[in-house]
């Protein structure tokens, strides 16, 4: 099982006096010409949030004309900057989401590892957040197969990123503990898979593995990057290792000359 992890790709319309919009298309036009290119392509793209930078049904478009060119399911988790159901009307036919009692919550099988995308999004605020509906409908679906291996994909994560000027994304530590005690209580949890830091970040939690992926697009992404990765659109592939029981993680950059 092998997959493509992109975040913060923060689409919208183009405008003459932010260029940087036009080119963050332009960077994930790049990265499905690359994934396209790929001799061993990924089973599934996963998006964890921030797909849009104003969350309008005409951005959700770009996006999905863009994607749309893949021909592998595309899967998104809610960031900050994003409308759930407009995002769910604009995407929903390359992968499938769709919204539990208001929030996007839902899982992907028929793979080795069982997928669930969870909601973090806070409604008034840019940090992230859970509450007890949102716990309870992922305690529930991760119930459903306690013995299936699980990530979980987000946008924000419930975790300390101390490389970053605002380590902690979530708006009170006590629901970010009910999280990630609500994780430790699900064994077949082997990774959380999160966005919205802009950078390149990992560490092991008490029960399973946990990481966040640099933005897409090079004009927001934060960190220090090797010089063959500066100026280039950024993913991760996840590769599936059975025997070891978790993903091994790489960086990669889209060649942009494949999108010309």
């Amino acid at each position: 099982m092998l997959i493509a992890q992109i975040s913060d790709t923060h689409i919208t319309q183009p405008n003459p006096q932010e260029p940087q919009f036009l080119a963050r298309t332009k960077e994930l036009e790049a990265f499905v010409a690359h994934i396209n290119a790929m001799d061993k392509k990924p089973d599934l793209v996963l998006h964890t949030g921030d797909i849009t930078h104003d969350g309008k049904p005409e951005s959700y478009e770009i996006v999905r004309s863009v994607m749309s060119e893949l021909n592998i399911p595309v899967h998104f988790a809610l960031g900050n900057r994003d409308a759930g159901e407009n995002l769910v009307a604009g995407l929903k036919d390359l992968g499938g989401a769709e919204l539990v009692d208001g929030f996007l919550i839902y899982d992907i099988d028929g793979f080795p590892v069982r997928l669930i995308a969870m909601d973090t999004q806070n409604r008034e605020s840019n940090i992230g957040t859970t509450c007890s509906v949102r716990l309870g409908v992922l305690d529930e679906m991760l119930k459903e197969q306690p013995n299936t291996p699980t990530a979980l994909f987000m946008h924000h994560p419930p975790f300390l990123v101390p490389t970053s000027k605002y380590p902690f994304q979530f708006d009170d530590q006590v629901l970010a503990d009910a999280f990630l005690n609500l994780v430790a209580q699900h064994k077949q949890i082997v990774q959380l898979l999160c966005g919205h830091m802009h950078r390149d970040f990992s560490v092991q939690l008490d029960t399973c593995y946990a990481s966040c992926t640099p933005s897409l697009p090079s004009d927001n992404r934060l960190g220090d990057f090797a010089p063959e990765f500066n100026g280039h659109p950024l993913f991760q592939l996840h590769r599936w290792n059975p025997d070891a029981v978790r993903f091994e993680t790489s960086l990669h950059a889209a060649d942009q000359n494949l999108s010309d």
